[in-house]
């Protein structure tokens, strides 16, 4: 059993607490370019992301699925999903205050390889976001579920985001919070060989996709 104090926690509510002035001191060091507000956050909304994702699929396919911290994750699924969304979306302002050039056009700078994914990112995070509430989930009836499913086409774009922009803004060679996306997609890939869910594999491959796209686009000719 997960210990008494733990249980009692009222994980949405830190959640909360924690966040709000941490996205503050970290936007406000974005605006005067200080320390590295925009690798925390992406690591931060990554392994929310993960904790959102990752207990229930644990679950799924068999691996702890008595054990009560997972089920206690599990219980708080919507939220972490809502935080983690949150940091994902504020890390993009953040990098933006951050790293952008004050003299330059900014589409220019959001049309640059390492940012394009965030075109599709985006609107996707927002859709679920604004979405994430009961009268939402009502009125989409079945298609709630189906428009909170997108997030699956994340994990490829991120971890090709993260490599991208990482090398090109800190020159800097890997993005720690890909090993995190790798292993979403791995539990999700066996998920499927193990249950013949495909509809997570399915997005994956469909963010896969993209990602080539992407690449293929911006290779070096």
């Amino acid at each position: 059993m997960v210990p008494l104090d733990v249980v009692k926690i009222d994980l949405k509510k830190w959640l909360w607490i924690i966040t709000i002035p941490t996205l503050l001191i970290l936007l406000a060091l974005g605006i005067f370019q200080a320390g590295e507000p925009a690798g925390f956050s992406a690591i931060t909304g990554t392994v929310l992301l993960a904790f959102t994702l990752l207990p229930s699929m644990l679950m799924r396919v068999g691996f702890l699925k008595e054990n009560s911290y997972l089920r206690w994750l599990v219980k708080y699924r919507k939220d972490l999903g809502i935080i983690s969304g949150t940091w994902l979306l504020s890390h993009g302002l953040i990098s933006a205050l951050f790293f952008f050039k004050r003299d330059e056009s900014i589409l220019d700078q959001l049309l640059a390889p390492p940012l394009q994914p965030v075109w599709i990112m985006i609107p996707i995070l927002a859709l679920m976001l604004i979405t994430s509430n009961k009268a939402s989930e009502r009125k989409l009836g079945r298609q709630w579920k189906n428009l909170h499913s997108l997030v699956w086409i994340l994990p490829g774009l991120m971890f090709y985001h993260g490599n991208l922009a990482i090398a090109n803004f800190e020159k800097e060679d890997f993005a720690p919070a890909a090993i995190i996306l790798a292993v979403i997609a791995v539990v999700a890939i066996y998920e499927f060989f193990k249950t013949r869910s495909y509809k997570r594999v399915l997005l994956i491959l469909i963010g896969f996709i993209f990602t080539m796209a992407f690449w293929s686009i911006n290779a070096p000719a």
